[in-house]
């Protein structure tokens, strides 16, 4: 094969290749310098390079990832099924779930965040759907059955024990685990827990799992470790759930020497009343004997005298020419609680308490209201009282819960 003067010009060396593109210069400049310029500007053909994507992190929301497993489609991680395996299991056993792995404790912190998990008690979880669902008296049992489950050998006392005998539904009360111990070495407050000396170690019983001392013994206990109306309110409950009579808590407090609070077991004992149904009523009464006013009777009986049927106000007074004057606490929850209205009619609960009030005026006696509002401000309350002739107390002295404040909560 001969050598082509073309092929030197394209460079292929004589050897045949295939021309590269090419395209011609513009014909711009001077005449002489075009001449010596080649005439062809040779352009390569590059080969396409491949695609380098940078990894970048994918920034999801915190609360997003946290949910993520609500998803239908999503993937359940492991640690997920462990913790939904442990609250299940406490809730099986009514109890809250307390994790023995560090991981699993970072874990329900970090759904506690989301508002997932609630913590009543330190190192305690539990669902919030399930702790929403549960009345406040299932609230404390189920923490402080958590707690003597973690620690058997404890015993609850005071508040604590009220707690779990459902003396109290407060949860300001179970800010503290009240337990009872018989070394004064041991006496304190340790984090959430205080322990409390007792010289002779105080008969017990189990509640539903708890180790806690006896009902005589737990309402003492609070009636010198609490305000007056949180001490009323245990032990009036305490006495009508037992089926307990004044006289014998009247009669533990006066046998007791030289303890702290006694003189306030004492005064509260010899006004407690258990004949109140609630403890709305019960909170109703301690302010009436604080404001001093005289001690109504409570849960009265008189008869209509339409159909002579039993009418039973709240409270009752005599005033001092002989009239009678009741008292009405007029609570939310008859109004908005099912199973204390027929078909959950409120109406009808409004309408037979005007016909009972009617019914009290026929008799002549008076009647006053009063709502949970005017008792927690008390101003209200003394104002419609006083208004309403309900009769003082000449005999009232100073109370010893004056300038106590309880240091149990």
């Amino acid at each position: 094969m001969t050598d082509s003067p073309e092929s030197d010009k394209l460079g292929d060396g004589g050897k045949g290749l295939p021309p590269f593109r090419t395209k011609r210069m513009p014909r711009t400049g001077p005449p002489d310098r075009l001449a010596t310029r080649p005439k062809l500007w040779i352009t390569p053909v590059l080969r396409p390079q491949p695609l380098i994507l940078r990894r970048t992190s994918l920034k999801i929301p915190y609360l997003v990832r946290m949910n993520m497993h609500k998803h239908p489609l999503a993937r359940v991680t492991k640690a997920q099924r462990r913790l939904d395996a442990m609250l299940h299991q406490a809730h099986a056993r009514r109890r809250l779930a307390v994790p023995d792995q560090p991981r699993d404790r970072r874990a329900f912190q970090r759904r506690m965040r989301t508002g997932m998990i609630i913590m009543p008690k330190k190192g305690c979880y539990i669902s919030a759907q399930q702790w929403n669902a549960l009345s406040y008296a299932n609230r404390i049992i189920w923490t402080l059955r958590t707690v003597c489950h973690q620690h058997p050998d404890w015993v609850l006392c005071g508040p604590s024990a009220a707690g779990a005998y459902g003396y109290s539904t407060t949860l300001q009360l179970q800010r503290y685990v009240h337990i009872a111990v018989t070394e004064r070495s041991k006496a304190g407050r340790h984090g959430f827990v205080i322990a409390h000396f007792y010289k002779d170690p105080p008969p017990t019983k189990v509640v539903d799992g708890m180790r806690v001392t006896g009902e005589i013994q737990t309402m003492a206990d609070c009636a010198r470790m609490l305000d007056f109306e949180h001490a009323m309110i245990v032990c009036c409950t305490g006495l009508r759930k037992g089926n307990l009579t004044k006289e014998k808590l009247r009669e533990f407090v006066d046998n007791k020497r030289k303890i702290g609070g006694i003189i306030r077991a004492r005064y509260v004992a010899e006004r407690v009343e258990p004949a109140c149904e609630n403890g709305g009523e019960v909170a109703a009464f301690a302010a009436m004997l604080e404001l001093g006013f005289a001690q109504p009777k409570v849960q009265v009986t008189y008869v209509s005298p339409l159909d002579e049927r039993d009418i039973r106000p709240d409270f009752s007074w005599k005033r001092d020419d002989g009239s009678i004057v009741v008292g009405e606490l007029d609570g939310r929850q008859k109004y908005v609680d099912p199973s204390m209205t027929v078909d959950g009619d409120t109406i009808g609960v409004i309408l037979r308490e005007k016909d009972r009030e009617s019914e009290l005026n026929m008799l002549k006696i008076d009647v006053v209201r009063f709502q949970m509002e005017h008792v927690r401000a008390r101003e209200p309350l003394r104002q419609r009282l006083d208004a309403a002739r309900v009769p003082r107390n000449p005999l009232a002295r100073v109370s010893p819960f004056a300038g106590f404040r309880s240091a149990a909560y």
